[in-house]
């Protein structure tokens, strides 16, 4: 790619990329200097010396002119990270989210604003009072939301499930029910108890771990879970387990559906999954005949505030 050829490729994918990418928190690269989909998380430093952690947006289109932004997500970060996708996913036509056991988050998050505004009906109350006590029974749910919590709380940082709105008009389930996403585990001889200690060994490291209790600074806490998450994107081939191919093959089946509706068309769609989920959906996509001509990489995390 000559130098005029990569400024317009730029100025273009400024134009059409969420407004938010024009911030000083996020940068536009072309796919050859985008890192990606090798790396699916980046440990950014600046010219002063602080760093961050970047997530990419992936941008892939094809010849019917559908535009598809893969937007790689982490589970704890920056609140203003959160808030600025909240603002990026109005402006698509449809956004897939994931979530096993979570197809009626959106229209729960209607109701429960509606119960606080106080112009909910009794059957809503009741539906969402059944919801809630169906989510509060689940063991592992419960343990996986208290470790995030707990985590939140020691980094100063927020979760996505409370800040993403998950009330939006356009957003469409894509992931699995909790007994789909088990019979998909037991088929790979795996289960909840060891995706919930892969989750924690994962997302910190043995070296987080003995500092969880004994680390009282923030900064110095999310510098360490930063760079571990890093290290640990880099080198994690982990497509054959079922929380990435099972999800991911569902995911891509609800995308196929959206696209090839003609009753309700679809031009901009964002499919919001982990960024660990990003490596398998990229093959994916380049099979049903996307191209990738963009990574936007947005700051999730930063380290120093």
């Amino acid at each position: 790619m000559t130098i005029r050829s990569f400024i317009l490729f730029v100025v273009g994918a400024l134009a059409t990329m969420p407004a938010f990418a024009r911030s000083a928190t996020s940068e536009v690269l072309s796919p050859e200097a985008s890192q990606y989909p090798e790396n699916i998380v980046l440990l950014h430093t600046d010219a002063s010396g602080k760093e961050s952690l970047r997530t990419p947006i992936a941008r892939y289109k094809d010849k019917q002119g559908h535009i598809v932004d893969l937007v790689g997500a982490i589970h704890l970060a920056d609140a203003r990270y959160y808030r600025a996708l909240n603002k990026a996913f109005a402006r698509y036509d449809k956004v897939l989210y994931e979530m096993v056991d979570g197809e009626d988050v959106p229209e729960m998050t209607r109701i429960s604003r509606k119960i606080a505004a106080g112009t909910a009906t009794d059957e809503e109350k009741e539906r969402f009072n059944q919801y809630q006590a169906a989510r509060e029974s689940g063991v592992t749910g419960n343990l996986l939301n208290s470790y995030y919590t707990y985590m939140a709380g020691m980094m100063q940082l927020a979760l996505q499930s409370e800040v993403i709105d998950y009330g939006l008009n356009n957003l469409v389930y894509a992931d699995m029910s909790d007994e789909e996403f088990s019979a998909a585990m037991a088929e790979r001889g795996e289960s909840w108890l060891t995706l919930v200690l892969d989750s924690i060994r994962e997302g910190q490291g043995a070296e987080v771990s003995g500092s969880l209790f004994s680390m009282a600074d923030a900064t110095a806490l999310r510098r360490m879970v930063c760079r571990q998450l890093a290290a640990t994107a880099q080198g994690a081939r982990s497509e054959q387990r079922a929380i990435i191919v099972a999800r991911n093959e569902r995911c891509m089946q609800v995308l196929d559906r959206v696209l090839a509706d003609t009753e309700s068309p679809t031009r901009t769609a964002a499919v919001f999954y982990g960024a660990m989920h990003l490596r398998d959906m990229h093959a994916r996509m380049l099979q049903r005949g996307f191209e990738l001509v963009g990574v936007q990489w947005i700051t999730a995390v930063r380290v120093e505030r």
